[in-house]
């Protein structure tokens, strides 16, 4: 069993845009937004009625991008996680000990999701052309995987390889962040987006399109209608490569060490918060519909999950919020 050691207490708890935003409030003269780059993925945010709307969009954005540079980019060599990988262990400040301490208690509540999935991903080469590797191959990535063990002791943290990888979780904490600042300058209405993550602050009605993953990056099946809340989405339609009729995703079993294959091909989950959501939307594609929705469930978050054959089973929650636009999508509450 991989093994992880704790002194701190635990806290309660991709490249391309999986949710559009269409709508929000009436636009005003105040509006401000502002469009960059971070964590790999497009990030744009938008402030609402506020006379100092770009200083506090670029704000918000140099909070996202900091977080990026100081802990979570494994393309910077300085950043936390590349420290840790690269040297076995790091010196951390509180915010990104207690993070990690967070990430490890969300990880431990789903069997099929790892922290530890950089050797999985680099064996398979999803983003470089894809590789099939052989069950001798598997199996020494599952046994690495076995045997690592992470260490937070105060504000040191080790690692026995250079396996961790928080991009299952990091973008949805970039929109918790962004969204925390914003907060703390009395902004009343703003919207974050990260890659496939997306922070909605405010009690007006936003309107996020979800997309369509049988259509172009362009197309959307539905729309939700949602107030002061975290959205993400995962799925199986981008990051992939095919071999032999077989579709292979980024999305990967820590049980087997190979991508997930199911009848699933997105899950989008509605949450308190964005490092949840983002959890929620990997792990319960992993778990599949019947265990993924129990673990939803338990922190009162609302799932939208889509299958291959266009059926799509959402929580009863978002009942009245779901509005379908393409009628080829046959949905079911449960």
């Amino acid at each position: 069993m991989k093994k992880v050691t704790k002194s701190l207490p635990f806290l309660a708890v991709f490249l391309v845009v999986f949710i559009f935003i269409f709508s929000l409030i009436n636009d005003t003269k105040n509006d401000a937004s502002l469009t960059n780059f971070a964590m790999g993925s497009p990030v744009t945010i938008k402030v609402y009625g506020e006379k100092n709307g770009d200083e506090l969009c670029k704000g918000a954005f140099e909070r996202i991008s900091f977080i990026d540079k100081s802990y979570l980019s494994h393309n910077i060599s300085t950043s936390a996680v590349s420290t840790l990988n690269k040297d076995g262990t790091v010196t951390a400040d509180k915010w990104f000990c207690d993070y990690l301490n967070e990430c490890v208690g969300l990880a431990e509540k789903s069997d099929c999701f790892t922290l530890f999935c950089g050797e999985m991903k680099s064996l398979w080469k999803i983003e470089d052309g894809g590789y099939v590797p052989t069950d001798d191959e598997i199996a020494q990535t599952l046994k690495n995987l076995e045997n690592t063990v992470l260490k937070i002791d105060s504000n040191a943290i080790s690692i026995n390889n250079g396996n961790l990888d928080l991009g299952a979780l990091g973008k949805g904490t970039a929109c918790d962040e962004a969204i925390e600042y914003l907060k703390g300058q009395e902004v009343q209405n703003a919207l974050v987006t990260v890659g496939g993550s997306v922070g909605a602050l405010g009690s007006e009605a936003y309107k996020i399109g979800i997309r369509n993953p049988f259509g172009g990056q362009n197309d959307y099946f539905g729309i939700l209608n949602v107030t002061d809340c975290f959205i993400s989405t995962s799925g199986d339609y981008e990051k992939y490569f095919e071999k032999n009729g077989v579709r292979y995703s980024h999305i990967f079993d820590a049980r087997t060490g190979t991508p997930v294959q199911s009848d699933i091909t997105s899950v989008t989950v509605v949450a308190d918060n964005g490092t949840l959501s983002d959890f929620l939307s990997t792990a319960i594609f992993c778990e599949g519909v019947e265990k993924g929705i129990s673990l939803a469930e338990e922190y009162n978050a609302e799932v939208i999950i889509v299958k291959k054959d266009k059926s799509v089973l959402i929580t009863d929650g978002l009942e009245d919020k779901l509005t379908i636009q393409d009628n080829s999508f046959v949905v079911s509450v449960i």
